[in-house]
């Protein structure tokens, strides 16, 4: 018998993705069908949306809640800095957090993105090849620390509000990463769209439910590029429909997500999670099938309702 393994299976609490909105997410399908893969019977993964202004008073009582941890998605990652008790090396690297652990009444922020992106970068491309990311946020800086890593020498990141490409600057700066940053829709955003090899939507523009947009118009996409959209709902984005056409080879963020999100089962459980069950459970969800365990979506009006929470779990 391992002890470590033996706890594991026995400890009872949440787990969860915050996020606003957080109707899209396939995350509770995908780790909850990880978690009983590994024969955990005892801790359950759920939806939590959380308004923007809410995030502090959710950081407060997630330990009342027995939360054991949770993902961060859009618009926390960065925001939820200020509210931790204690950030790891790969949040502070990145200057943002998607995992969070619970100790006791201490919140550890962790990021684990970098590692989906690293994971998901196409091995074969040159490192002196242009790569283009659209957004500055957590998610575009995570792309930064894993292309850094890669070695990646022509990095260009796209931004829109100069609050944001400020800060981004900033940690860029922070971090000895030489790239450009220029803004949407201007000249030198065609001319290096049009340059690169790899291009990266790190925003949520074309996400679920608004499959209609993309962040790139169509005529700007090429033959011999790679276009990585770390959106996975839906599976084919409209940015990936329209680079297919134009003959490049597209990525959706399905792989990343498996990743990032193994990363977090290590972190909170001690388990190496069975990815192939976590991708089923991902597509079966965006196929529209029934997936046990993707039901539970709370609020944080809920959750300040102990007896309510402790009514609506069972």
């Amino acid at each position: 018998m391992n002890p470590l393994v033996d706890g594991v299976k026995k400890r009872k609490g949440l787990l969860g993705v915050i996020g606003y909105p957080i109707g899209h997410t396939a995350s509770p399908a995908m780790m909850n069908a990880a978690i009983k893969h590994a024969g955990i019977n005892n801790v359950l993964y759920v939806s939590t949306e959380v308004h923007p202004k809410y995030l502090g008073a959710f950081c407060w009582l997630a330990h009342l809640f027995n939360f054991i941890g949770f993902t961060v998605t859009i618009p926390h990652k960065v925001a939820i800095i200020k509210y931790l008790t204690k950030l790891d090396k790969s949040a502070v690297e990145v200057g943002a957090v998607n995992v969070v652990k619970v100790v006791d009444e201490r919140l550890v922020g962790y990021n684990t993105d970098y590692i989906g992106v690293l994971s998901t970068l196409p091995p074969e491309l040159s490192i002196s090849s242009y790569v283009t990311v659209i957004g500055v946020g957590g998610a575009a800086r995570a792309a930064a620390i894993a292309l850094k890593k890669r070695g990646f020498e022509k990095l260009v990141f796209v931004g829109r509000r100069k609050q944001t490409m400020t800060k981004f600057k900033r940690f860029a700066k922070e971090n000895e990463i030489d790239c450009k940053l220029i803004t949407i829709g201007s000249e030198h955003f065609i001319k290096y769209v049009k340059k690169s090899e790899l291009l990266i939507n790190a925003t949520p523009v074309g996400m679920y439910p608004n499959i209609n947009e993309t962040p790139v118009p169509s005529k700007l996409l090429h033959r011999g590029m790679i276009v990585f959209d770390m959106i996975y709902n839906p599976l084919e984005t409209r940015l990936l429909t329209e680079a297919k056409k134009q003959g490049a080879v597209t990525i959706n963020g399905v792989k990343m997500l498996i990743e990032q999100g193994a990363a977090a089962l290590k972190l909170w459980l001690s388990i190496e999670p069975d990815k192939k069950v976590m991708r089923r459970a991902v597509l079966s969800f965006l196929r529209g099938r029934t997936v046990e365990g993707t039901g539970w979506i709370l609020t944080l009006s809920k959750l300040l309702t102990p007896s309510r929470l402790a009514v609506e779990l069972g």
